[in-house]
């Protein structure tokens, strides 16, 4: 165990969550595991199975999370009543739903340390990851920065640029390159 984590996570990947093709979570993080529900249990994918019942043999497994697509299980009562029961085990969902892959894996990747962190510390509880959205606030026009940068420095955005101008320049010489090399591309 390092850092109040153990050294293993294993996560079950409901039915309805997208199976990864040719991506292993192991080459980014070796203590984590994933499996699919239609791999660990086909006959419960197979099959309508209440939602209750796969947490129970996930638990019963010992998956440390199972992911889901279906946010409503957090309202119905019967699944309530066995999380609960159910210590060892936590929920993955995300707050608002999304229908998308990529965005899908891309939030549980980009919070799955915290997803250890907090099934580790303590099961028997849902998780819900914020829907991925990029704000107005996500963007930054790179004039304007140079701007912001001439503003602080007390310059002209033209100095600014002139002295990014020379960091490059500077770098290539250093490196062998020809100052120039870029030349037509940034003009």
């Amino acid at each position: 165990m390092t850092n109040g984590q153990r050294d293993s996570f294993s996560i079950l990947l409901d039915q309805g969550f997208p199976k990864p093709t040719q991506f292993a979570i192991s080459e980014l993080d070796r203590t984590v595991t994933v499996e699919h529900l239609a791999e660990f249990a086909p006959e419960l994918a197979s099959r309508s199975t209440p939602d209750w019942y796969v947490y129970c043999a996930a638990a019963e497994s010992g998956f440390d999370a199972l992911v889901v697509r279906d946010r409503s299980q957090l309202d119905q009562l019967a699944e309530m009543f066995v999380l609960d029961r159910l210590k060892s085990l936590t929920i993955v969902t995300w707050r608002k739903g999304i229908d998308d892959p990529i965005r899908e894996w891309g939030q549980l990747l980009a919070y799955l340390p915290q997803v250890k962190r907090r099934a580790t510390e303590s099961g028997g509880r849902a998780l819900l990851l914020p829907a991925p959205t990029l704000s107005n606030d996500s963007y930054v026009n790179p004039r304007d920065q140079i701007g912001v940068t001439a503003r602080d420095l007390r310059v002209s955005a033209a100095e600014v640029r002139r002295m990014a101008q020379e960091e490059i320049e500077g770098w290539l010489l250093a490196n062998e390159e020809p100052p120039d090399r870029f030349a037509t591309l940034l003009a």
